[in-house]
């Protein structure tokens, strides 16, 4: 039984098949502020500097750099959705990211974000290792499934390719890291990609009560796109929830 977050268990599995990927296998992953620090040196080299706050600092570019891999968007169309007004400088931030990866692979590290697409680059490359451990895993849970990336979806799709057992638990009305790129058609297309999935409703709430599910089933009532569910609670009805009105100063 393995078990984890996508980090540890591509951390996990990476430090078997580094030396196939030109790294030792005792690569070193930079946390947030190690990232940050030889990213800023890049952005220097590249002659973006936050100077006058005229340009995007290295945690800006860093998280743009972040959702550009983790959603598959090109950076350029990153900056201009998110950043519009650092859209001028997406040809240099570009370099400069080429740069950040260069180094990153030369002193042997990894980001966060390199243990998910180095894990998916094994998994799609390296066929023995796919087989190995998608014939090892007979069955794949995963938790929070509303949550998960591109990047990540296609992780799970790898890992249960032989025996195809999979199973997700979510709630596609709680799908809350949109900016971290999360998508949550992840979940809502699961049964298109998974044909003859079974799909288990768990709609008894044993924290709420009635009144706020209520307000709950109005507001998800009016979603597009998703799986109807009807919310019940097991607490007997108290007063109906107010709208409180708050001053942020």
């Amino acid at each position: 039984i393995v078990g984890g977050t996508f980090h540890s268990v591509a951390n996990r599995i990476l430090r078997k098949c580094a030396p196939r990927l030109g790294y030792d296998e005792k690569f070193t992953i930079l946390d947030s502020d190690d990232a940050r620090s030889l990213l800023k040196l890049c952005l220097k080299d590249a002659g973006v500097e936050n100077k006058g706050k005229l340009a995007p600092s290295a945690a800006i570019v860093g998280n743009a750099l972040s959702f550009s891999r983790n959603s598959r968007m090109p950076l350029a169309e990153v900056m201009d959705a998110k950043y519009p007004k650092f859209y001028e400088f997406a040809p240099r931030l570009e370099d400069a990211a080429r740069d950040y990866d260069q180094r990153k692979k030369k002193a042997n590290s990894m980001d966060f974000d390199d243990l998910l697409t180095n894990l998916l680059e094994v998994l799609r490359v390296m066929m023995d290792v796919r087989e190995g451990l998608s014939s090892q895993f007979k069955y794949v849970l995963v938790d929070e499934y509303q949550d998960t990336n591109p990047i990540q979806a296609d992780i799970i799709d790898a890992l249960g390719s032989v025996h195809k057992n999979i199973l997700v638990v979510g709630d596609d009305a709680q799908s809350i890291y949109s900016f971290r790129a999360a998508t949550v058609s992840n979940i809502l297309e699961f049964p298109r990609r998974y044909p003859g999935a079974k799909i288990f409703k768990l709609e008894t709430n044993y924290r709420s009560t009635p009144d706020i599910l209520d307000v709950a089933n109005s507001i998800i009532l009016n979603n597009a796109n998703q799986f109807s569910k009807r919310l019940k609670s097991v607490k007997k009805s108290e007063s109906k929830p107010l709208l409180a009105p708050m001053s942020s100063a």
